[in-house]
């Protein structure tokens, strides 16, 4: 059975982009991929609110042989939990960042990585071997600089301080500091700006679906999204004593970079609700992402027993776009990270738009381990105006 209306609530990840650029890219995104799936697709123009939290709200009307599905897209842009972080001073945020690294170590949640993700533990590792370059680039020229102590030491401070400049610039090292104390700060529920945040936009999930009149209502996040998703979902699914059918789709999850921590028990809560509840969830993973815990199932990593979710569907990129396009984008891992939310190239059984504008109920993809080669024909010749 398809789809004639949809909602789709969406949760990007840790991006310092506002909620308009957000919404530009996956408009962009879902027409370029509109072809490779034998869809057409129209867009309304997005309506932003920032009255208590930034969304992005608009309908794409998609169509095929046979079929039409209008879903309507509310894109939360939660852009301003990386201003939190992003305007301290420079010094700051890398203490703040490394400290939270400790943190991680320290509770034994990197081994966690480790255990449940080898490749995840990498990249957690990542910012370090970078801050270590840069100390080792700056005690090498204090070192062998010729002149006077002072000015060697001035000289070695300064080249540490460039190193990290490099860094941040062409590497995103003060992004991900911001990203892992942002993630501690949420394990441990350390700032009030991220609760309340999280309980508004939860709030506004339970009015959306409580006055929406559709077939289907579908979670979908991507990265660090995944959290926001899990906590609006557990939220809507204690409080509504009638949901109607409803999926969460996670792509490129950082779930469990938060769900491992000791601290974090109302998110492992939150992710035994929903696998315990009918809602379908998808989890969306890649081998060439070492952003997302590759190989995990988030139910078993977490030692939930009760359940039987979510869903793994893996992916390969390099069969989504073509040699040239992977070529572009293979070294580069955060845009490569980024691919889960963007066109593809060729069609295979996972597109992000497709999944969210496209006729198939989740429930269906879910059960068949993918998108149809082809879409079913609805018979639905004129859907309901939003």
């Amino acid at each position: 059975m398809t789809v004639a209306r949809r909602l789709a609530l969406v949760f990007p990840g840790f991006e310092p982009i506002p909620v308009e650029a957000h919404c530009a890219r996956f408009i962009r995104e879902a027409k370029k991929n509109a072809p490779v799936f034998d869809m057409e697709i129209a867009a309304s123009e997005p309506v932003f609110d920032r009255e208590t939290v930034s969304t992005g709200d608009f309908t794409i009307n998609a169509s095929g042989a046979g079929w039409r599905t209008d879903t309507e897209i509310v894109l939360y842009g939660l852009g301003d939990l990386n201003d939190i972080y992003a305007e301290r001073g420079a010094i700051l945020r890398v203490i703040s960042g490394l400290a939270a690294l400790a943190d991680f170590v320290a509770t034994g949640t990197f081994f966690r990585f480790v255990r449940t993700s080898w490749r995840y533990g990498l990249f957690f590792l990542y910012p370090v071997a970078l801050f270590l370059a840069a100390v080792l680039i700056g005690i090498a020229v204090a070192r062998w600089l010729p002149g006077g102590w002072e000015f060697r030491w001035v000289a070695g401070l300064v080249a540490f301080a460039l190193a990290l400049w490099l860094a941040s610039a062409k590497m995103h090292f003060l992004l991900m500091m911001d990203d892992w104390a942002c993630a501690r700060d949420m394990a441990r529920g350390g700032r009030t700006e991220i609760v309340e945040r999280i309980d508004q936009v939860a709030a506004d999930i339970d009015r959306r679906i409580a006055s929406a009149d559709v077939d289907e209502v579908l979670f979908a996040a991507h990265s660090f999204g995944a959290i926001t998703a899990v906590l609006g979902l557990e939220r809507v699914l204690g409080r509504m004593r009638k949901l109607p059918e409803s999926g969460l789709l996670t792509t490129g999850s950082s779930l469990l970079k938060v769900a491992l921590h000791p601290a974090a028990r109302k998110l492992r809560k939150a992710v035994e609700a929903v696998v315990t509840s009918p809602v379908d969830w998808i989890d969306v993973q890649s081998l060439t992402d070492p952003i997302n815990f590759y190989g995990s199932d988030p139910r078993k990593a977490l030692g939930i027993v009760a359940g039987t979710g979510p869903h793994i569907m893996r992916v390969r990129f390099r069969n989504q776009l073509t040699d040239r396009s992977y070529r572009a984008i293979k070294r580069n891992f955060f845009r490569v990270h980024r691919q889960f939310v963007y066109a593809s190239e060729k069609r295979t059984h996972y597109s992000f738009h497709a999944i969210l504008c496209g006729p198939q109920r989740l429930s269906e993809i879910a059960a068949a381990g993918g998108l149809a080669a082809r879409w079913p024909a609805s018979g639905v010749t004129e859907a309901r105006q939003p």
